[in-house]
């Protein structure tokens, strides 16, 4: 009986361990293809990056009919273990010969896992709320394959097969997972930053027809509110934060009887005060919203705490911003400096930090200036603005973040007309 038990043990962990390994099933590349009676192929391919916290995975769609291809971004997110949802936007990185715009929108609802295949489970509508081209505006030889396209992502039975675990790779791929970096918006709105881990959030309909529109929500992969009618006035549901990052799902289960849904989550944390709306024009037809929810700790600021002074915003503006890059560090606080390598010609420049001004007027000199910056979970976006050119234009100076023993040097280069920025993520761990 004791060696059975030991023996049970030993396979129980075996299998433990092997589930842990398993890769995650829909990362990798799959396809779908057809054709028609006029011997002209479609082919539908879709490639799964890695999802951050098992839920937000960053995608490229391909979209191939005779002479058109359209290739497009596209969030999916986890709704259960066996269906994604798929966003509403497709930012378009190619289409050739023309642009199908709107036209992607139906492609829409989830992406089901059955049978080792992905079926597209579209939320089907008459309208939704969007325009779409006029076949006027596209040359006559392009009109039939307008059409054709239009009808296939509407109403073609789609089911992808797999043809490789090749997770999708690109800095572009993941740029889709952050705000400030996303080419487009994607269904992810900009983070919370809240004190607290108690909260509440509460469903409610932006109109007093009832349609029968439902709603799912989850919270770091839990589900806490499953297809719910909004019209059913149900009362606030208390959640708990996880510390650190919090991923947050409000889905569109249906669009109701009266398209599209018309749902909104009202988010409480104490003061801090959220809502996630359905009717917005961003989210209109849009199958989910998601939020990155940071719990702060209590002896951090939270950004728009650091400073009232906004004197520089209407600079940053009204100039154009260029990005020099996007790194990720693994310290709460980091060290920039500052000095001019060149010629001491009377620059200076003031950073702002997540949309408030952090330092003012800071005069560049041969000799380093060093400045200790606090970060914030998730993104921060540290712009430089000129505020003169010197004696010889334009505003130059040396940038280098210390993180640790790590260090990154760029070259500042501002004028009045254009400001530099640079993107640190910092992602708070649960010890942290």
């Amino acid at each position: 009986m004791r060696h059975f038990l030991i023996l049970s043990l030993f396979f129980l962990i075996i299998h433990t361990s092997l589930c842990a390994q398993q890769p995650d099933k829909f990362v990798g590349t799959w396809t779908f293809q057809k054709t028609d009676v006029e011997n002209k192929t479609y082919r539908l391919t879709l490639q799964l990056g890695n999802p951050e916290a098992a839920t937000l995975y960053p995608s490229l769609l391909t979209v191939e009919y005779a002479q058109f291809t359209g290739i497009y971004q596209v969030l999916l997110v986890k709704k259960n273990e066996g269906q994604l949802a798929v966003g509403r936007q497709k930012f378009p990185v190619q289409e050739i010969p023309f642009s199908i715009g709107a036209y992607t929108i139906p492609l829409n609802g989830t992406v089901d896992f059955a049978g080792g295949r992905l079926v597209v489970n579209r939320i089907p509508a008459n309208r939704y709320g969007f325009p779409v081209p006029a076949l006027s505006v596209y040359e006559e030889e392009n009109k039939i394959a307008v059409l054709r396209v239009s009808e296939f992502l509407r109403n073609e039975p789609i089911q992808l097969q797999k043809i490789n675990n090749t997770p999708l790779r690109s800095a572009s791929a993941s740029n889709m997972l952050f705000t400030h970096s996303a080419p487009d918006y994607f269904g992810l709105v900009d983070s919370f930053y809240v004190r607290t881990r108690m909260g509440s959030i509460q469903l409610s309909e932006n109109t007093s027809k009832v349609d029968v529109d439902t709603v799912s929500v989850k919270l770091n992969g839990r589900m806490i509110i499953n297809r719910v009618d909004i019209s059913r006035n149900e009362p606030p549901v208390e959640i708990t934060l996880d510390s650190g990052m919090n991923i947050l799902c409000f889905f569109a289960d249906n669009y109701g009887s009266i398209p599209p849904n018309t749902g909104k989550l009202d988010l409480s944390f104490g003061p801090k005060k959220f809502t996630l709306d359905f009717t917005t024009r961003q989210n209109r037809s849009a199958g989910f919203i998601v939020a990155k929810i940071f719990v702060l700790p209590e002896n951090q600021q939270t950004p728009t705490e650091i400073t009232t002074r906004k004197i520089i915003s209407e600079k940053v503006e009204q100039r154009k911003t260029t990005w020099i890059d996007s790194i990720r560090v693994s310290s709460r606080e980091v060290t920039l400096a500052l000095w001019d390598d060149a010629v001491e010609d009377g620059d200076s420049i003031s950073l702002q930090i997540n949309e408030e001004l952090f330092l003012p007027g800071i005069a560049v000199k041969k000799k380093p200036q060093f400045i200790d910056v606090k970060l914030y979970p998730g993104d921060n976006k540290i712009v430089f603005i000129a505020d003169n050119l010197g004696a010889i234009p334009p505003n130059t100076s040396i940038l280098e973040i210390i993180d640790g023993k790590k260090r990154r040097s760029y070259m500042i280069n501002t004028d009045l007309r254009q400001n530099s920025a640079i993107k640190i993520t910092y992602e708070l761990g649960p010890d942290n």
